[in-house]
Formats: C-alpha cells, sequence, structure tokens
C-alpha cells in the first residue's frame, strides 16, 4: 500500500482547513496536561471468595466471586507471589480453600482475553487471614514513601523487614523506583493515614519493555477520507475525535448499533471491534485495546479518537 504524502498526513492530522484551529488546539492540549491521571501501580486488582479450585498442569485455576456477584478465574502458578495478610508469610497453592477471600494482582499492561469470566494469570495473590488481622498495599511511592494515590504514608523503622521479590534482604535505598507490596495492620487517623510497616518487598518491573523499534509509516488515508475527517469533527483534550460509523462504512465496514451497551459493533471479514462510549478500552477480536479518548455520542452521533483511524485501515 502506497503511504500517505507529507502535506497529506499533515493537513489529515492538523484538520488545518478548519479555521481558528491552532488556539483551541493549543487550549486543548494544556488541559490534556493538566488532566494527566498519575501512574499509581501497574497493577490491578481483583478480589473475592473462592468458589472452586481446579488442579492444572502447571499450577492451579481458582475461580473466585465479588460481591456484585462477578466471577474472575485465576491460574497461579509457580511465579505467583503467594502470601497471607496478617503473618505476611509466603504460601503455597495447597494453602488455599475453598471460602477463604483473596485478592489477585495483575499486570495492568499485559494484553487480556476479552471474555467472561475474565481469567487473569495474578503476579501476586493474597490470602486474607481471618485470625491476625493485616492489610496490604500495593502502590507505588515517592521519596517521603507517600504513595502515588495519597492514600498511605510509610513510617519505615530500621527494624522494618525490606526484601525483594525474591525473599533477599535488602535495604532502604534498594526501595526507589519500584512498585511496593506494604503488609502493615495499624494506620494513625491523620491524612493521609500513616503505618509503621510490618514488612515490604520491593517488586521487579511488571512488564519488561520491549526494545525500540523504527516507527511505522502512516498507511494511507484516501482522499475521500481526508474530506469527511475534515468536515467532520472536533477537539477533545488535544486529540482529534472522528465519526466512527461514516468512517468505518467509508472503509467497508459494517457498523452495528447496540444501544443496550451504550455501544457499537464493527466488522469486517475476519475482524470484530466492540466498543462503548464512555469507556476508553474497547474489544479488537479476542483482545483488549485503549483509545486515546473514550468515544461519545455528539450530535446523534458517536465518535472515536483519531488513532482508532490506523487500526481500521490496516485491517
Amino acid at each position: 500500500m502506497k503511504k500517505i504524502g507529507t502535506i497529506a498526513l499533515a493537513a489529515l492530522l492538523a484538520g488545518s482547513v478548519v479555521g481558528g484551529y491552532s488556539a483551541q488546539a493549543q487550549e486543548d492540549t494544556t488541559q490534556a496536561i493538566s488532566e494527566k491521571e498519575q501512574v499509581t501501580t501497574n497493577f490491578m486488582k481483583a478480589t473475592g471468595v473462592i468458589q472452586e479450585i481446579e488442579k492444572e498442569e502447571e499450577g492451579i485455576r481458582v475461580t473466585i466471586e465479588n460481591e456484585d456477584k462477578m466471577i474472575t478465574i485465576l491460574r497461579i502458578n509457580d511465579n505467583s507471589l503467594l502470601f497471607n495478610s496478617g503473618t505476611t508469610k509466603s504460601l503455597k497453592p495447597a494453602d488455599f480453600k475453598k471460602g477463604a477471600t483473596v485478592s489477585a494482582y495483575y499486570d495492568k499492561n499485559k494484553p487480556m482475553i476479552l471474555i467472561y469470566p475474565a481469567t487473569v494469570t495474578p503476579e501476586i495473590v493474597i490470602l486474607n487471614d481471618e485470625e491476625v488481622f493485616g492489610e496490604v498495599k500495593v502502590s507505588q511511592f515517592d521519596k517521603e514513601f507517600l504513595s502515588l494515590d495519597g492514600e498511605l504514608k510509610l513510617n519505615i523503622g530500621k527494624d522494618t523487614p525490606l526484601f525483594n521479590q525474591q525473599g533477599k534482604a535488602i535495604e532502604l535505598k534498594e526501595l526507589n523506583g519500584k512498585e511496593l507490596m506494604v503488609f502493615y495492620s495499624i494506620t494513625t487517623r491523620s491524612l493521609p493515614p500513616q503505618t509503621p510497616p510490618t514488612k515490604i518487598i520491593a517488586l521487579d518491573n511488571a512488564t519488561v519493555e520491549a526494545p525500540e523499534v523504527e516507527p511505522e509509516e502512516k498507511p494511507e488515508v484516501s482522499t475521500g477520507l481526508q474530506d469527511i475527517i475534515a468536515n467532520d469533527h472536533y477537539m477533545k483534550n488535544g486529540v482529534k475525535m472522528i465519526p466512527l460509523r461514516i468512517v468505518a462504512e467509508h472503509l467497508g465496514y459494517h457498523v452495528l448499533s447496540q444501544p443496550k451497551v451504550n455501544g457499537a459493533l464493527v466488522t469486517l471479514d475476519n475482524s470484530s471491534f466492540t466498543i462503548k462510549r464512555g469507556d476508553n478500552m474497547y474489544g479488537y477480536n479476542k483482545s483488549i485495546r485503549k483509545f486515546e479518548v473514550a468515544p461519545e455520542l455528539k450530535g446523534m452521533k458517536t465518535y472515536v479518537s483519531e488513532d482508532f483511524l490506523e487500526l481500521l485501515i490496516q485491517n
């Protein structure tokens, strides 16, 4: 496929046909920077009561149910870190029993199959101890050991047990820049609450960064599609929002409205996209992808962020 020329690409991305755009884009970009969410942890958390435990070749398959009756399947293997919330001791898969409450932490940056019930391979699983009270927080912390979400301040003493993920004792300075798994039992009533941790484990980086590769050239965008976008778009937080249906149908896709889920199903041959307005996560075949800005309804039409266009063209 031929690549789009420099002038055409610049016109498409900049939307220069709309008067006064530059000033608006600058305002939107400034707003986007100020509203950008800070990453406080690399993990997602799933908590529930164990309903079923099955043995697998590489570990155990644990089915949990949360308070909203939502099911999650945990595939626990030898690489999963298993701990008791109260004693802080390391556990084995055999220590997990039906009826116990667990909290599982899994890397939010890993690809996830879009099915229900959700099936994850957790990096960490905490078994709630019903006899010995204890809490666990997994988070990133600043230099003063305040969690980046501002919810917990650590008062680390010289006798606080500090370990790396492999169980080796480490020094205080080795906690810097690491995601921490913090065990604690008491907190002050101050804001934020403060605690003397009973144990801290410095976690390895959740996801190994991929090696740098040369950026791919943008796929070709037809003149007709350029005209559609130039005449029907708006900016939000510095991101161009384009009309989903007219763009997708121009590229040969079938767009099926799904009012019950406030979204749409976009299909072409073996490719399918499940989109929900207000949610920046969308399904692409059996994987989950992320919009730069969540889709939204405007003037009776659904608009999506322009980054979605490249994926539509590539299929």
